[in-house]
Parts: structure tokens; C-alpha cells; sequence
């Protein structure tokens, strides 16, 4: 175990504030490997677990100096967020639901009542005394970025602002910790191909792999909130999808492989692979949208 980890550890077990961290087991190389570097988490939207799990991360690496979250939320939003962050905790609820338009409306999973429940918890933290600082990186944050990465070709663009969004608000202060909650995709380090198009995903273009420590979502299966065809739909794939031929709601998901205990892994093999390893979350559950109550 590395000074850092001990270090770590050490404070966890202090009966300081980071007492109350929980954190999956593993985290300590975790947090080893990635100080300094972008830890980037590919989720599968709409569980509980994913957004818990990472909230206690950052809760126990906070105790380390100072961290942000990067959220896979529209980067124009991101004004709001930081008007609600800049809140006091018993007002920053209501603030979130007044400032961005995704809270109770979105229902494919990614505002969902985990997510924000994840941030109730860091801003509680922050209000405490910790250093933590939130970003909503998702797409092009204006018409200038928009335009910059319109040559790239397929997704590109989208991948390429989010990674743009989310290095300028890393290079903003000296953070020991930036962490980013995505969906596994985005997090993926190396090359792609969507459809037959060639894409970089954000990861790639993050920084250079090795300021990257990327890890995918492992679980044993369970339930997460999702929208999908619905079953019976009238489907013509040479026609828009239109809002009846969709259902959102707790939706089956299968288990990953191979099993994995619950917590991080950093894989062990050197040769170039998409992700550094997994976070296992055991068996999930589907988190709706929230309501503001």
C-alpha cells in the first residue's frame, strides 16, 4: 500500500468527519492511482448504486485536498448548478429544481433521485467544511465550441466538448481529485466505432491514457431505470421514434462478467484496452426521477 493510501486510511479510521465515508472496498489504490490524474467512472444510467457509489469516493478523497465532480449534465446548465452549489444546504434543493430544467423532467435515467441525492450528499459535505466542487460537462457549452469541434467527424463533436468542459474546469484550481460519473461509453480510452463511423470517445480525448484511470461499471444484474422501446411498439426504423413507442421505467439489466466482488478493481494487464479496471457494485437497483418534495 502506497504513503497516499495509508495516509488515506488513516484518517478514515480517525473518527474525523471522513469517519462517516463509505466508500466501496479497493478505493484506496483507487484514489493512489488517480490523484492528479482524471478518474473517469462509466456508469450505466438510472441505478442507485453508481451515483451512491461514487458520492462516498469523493467523500473519502475530499479528506485528500480539494476535488470535483464532473456530471453528465448539459454544459449550459452548468451556470445553474453552480448558483445552487453556491447555496445554503437547506436551500439547495429547492435551488437545483428552480435552476435546471432536467430535475423532475428528464426521465431516461441520468437525473434521476441517486444522481441527486449523490449531490445532496457532496453539498451537505462541502457546507461542513470540505472542498468540493461540482461541473455539468455535457455537450457543447455555446455556438464558439460548437463550431471549433464541427469538423470532427460523427459523435466526435459531443465527445470532444465533453472532454473540453471538463479539462477547463479542472485546470481552473489545483484540485488533488477530479472525478467524472458518465456513461460507460464516454469513459471508454480508446478508439470506436459508432454505427461505421470511427469516433474517439471523451476519455480519449481527455488528456494523454496515462492521466486517465478509467474504469467501467460492473453489477450482478438487477434493475435500472431506463427508456426503451416499448414492448408491442409500432416500430419502422425508416421513421422518427416518437414519445408512445418509448417506456421509461425500472427496466431488467443483465449481470456482467465474469462475477466480480463488490468494489474497485484496477486491472493488472498492460497491454491497451478501453478501460483500467471496473468498480462492482453487486446487485443494482433502478433509481426514478426525483420529485421536488
Amino acid at each position: 500500500m502506497s504513503a497516499l493510501s495509508l495516509a488515506l486510511t488513516a484518517v478514515l479510521a480517525s473518527g474525523s468527519p471522513g469517519a462517516a465515508c463509505d466508500p466501496l472496498p479497493g478505493w484506496e489504490a483507487v484514489a493512489s492511482e488517480a490523484r492528479g490524474k482524471y478518474l473517469v467512472l462509466g456508469e450505466s444510467h438510472g441505478t442507485l448504486e453508481a451515483p451512491a457509489a461514487t458520492a462516498e469516493y469523493v467523500c473519502a478523497v475530499a479528506e485528500d485536498g480539494p476535488v470535483l465532480l464532473a456530471i453528465e449534465f448539459s454544459s449550459p446548465d452548468n451556470d445553474g448548478f453552480q448558483r445552487a452549489w453556491a447555496k445554503p444546504h437547506d436551500e439547495f434543493r429547492t435551488a437545483l429544481f428552480a435552476e435546471v430544467p432536467d430535475w423532475g423532467a428528464r426521465q431516461d435515467g441520468v437525473a434521476s433521485l441517486a444522481m441527486l441525492e449523490m449531490l445532496e450528499r457532496l453539498h451537505a459535505l462541502k457546507e461542513a467544511g470540505r472542498d468540493i466542487d461540482i461541473v455539468a460537462f455535457n455537450g457543447a457549452n455555446g455556438d464558439a465550441q460548437r463550431a471549433a469541434f464541427a469538423g470532427l467527424p460523427g459523435q466526435e463533436p459531443h465527445e470532444a466538448a465533453q472532454a473540453a468542459n471538463i479539462r477547463e474546469a479542472a485546470q481552473s484550481r489545483d484540485y488533488a481529485h477530479v472525478v467524472v460519473l458518465v456513461g460507460g461509453f464516454h469513459a471508454e480510452k480508446l478508439p470506436a466505432v459508432l454505427g461505421q463511423t470511427p469516433t474517439r470517445p471523451m476519455a480519449n480525448l481527455l488528456a494523454p491514457a496515462n492521466r486517465v484511470v478509467s474504469l467501467v461499471m460492473h453489477s450482478d444484474g438487477g434493475e435500472s431505470w431506463s427508456c426503451q422501446l416499448a414492448i408491442g411498439a409500432d416500430f419502422d426504423p425508416t421513421e422518427p421514434v416518437t414519445s408512445d413507442m418509448v417506456s421509461c421505467k425500472a427496466h431488467p439489466a443483465g449481470p456482467s462478467r465474469p462475477p466480480m466482488e463488490r468494489g474497485f478493481h484496477l486491472s493488472k494487464v498492460t497491454e491497451p484496452q478501453s478501460y483500467d479496471g471496473v468498480f462492482a457494485l453487486g446487485k443494482i437497483s433502478a433509481s426514478p426521477p426525483p420529485t421536488n418534495d
